[in-house]
């Protein structure tokens, strides 16, 4: 299963969108401000972040700094949707930038895109067979 963490301060954007992955087979674990996603981020391992800019306490751009150099890769979620906010996210190194207000369908594209080029977990289980294409093991 795929976990995502979601840093996201408005309660009900971080709902919908939990609601929604957890719908479509996603194991989400929300934060509501920056230290919070901080410490989640922290605590394990995660296959992506949805990452929100304005946060309180710290901002998502200071996240991302800290985030960015561990390899998960981010999706910035912002109502900050000016080209410049766009650029300093993307060369910082989100994965992806989404300006609210946003479509949930396009999110899950984004989300989908994104996973199929990073997704670390490449192994395929198919009954009691295993196949690890990276490791060249069944």
């Amino acid at each position: 299963m795929t976990d995502i963490l979601i840093v996201e301060d408005d309660k009900a954007i971080s709902h919908l969108i939990a609601g929604t992955l957890s719908r479509e087979g996603f194991r989400c674990v929300c934060a509501m401000d920056g230290e919070e996603g901080l410490a989640r981020f922290d605590e394990k391992s995660f296959d992506l972040v949805l990452l929100d800019l304005m946060l309180p306490k710290y901002s998502g751009f200071e996240l991302l700094e800290y985030m960015c150099p561990t390899g998960t890769p981010v999706i910035i979620l912002s109502a900050m949707g000016q080209v410049q906010d766009r650029i300093r996210g993307l060369k910082m190194g989100a994965d992806d930038y989404l300006v609210k207000p946003f479509q949930i369908g396009e999110l899950l594209a984004r989300i989908e895109s994104v996973l199929r080029r990073t997704l670390r977990n490449t192994k395929l289980v198919c009954r009691d067979v295993t196949v690890d294409p990276e490791a060249r093991i069944v």
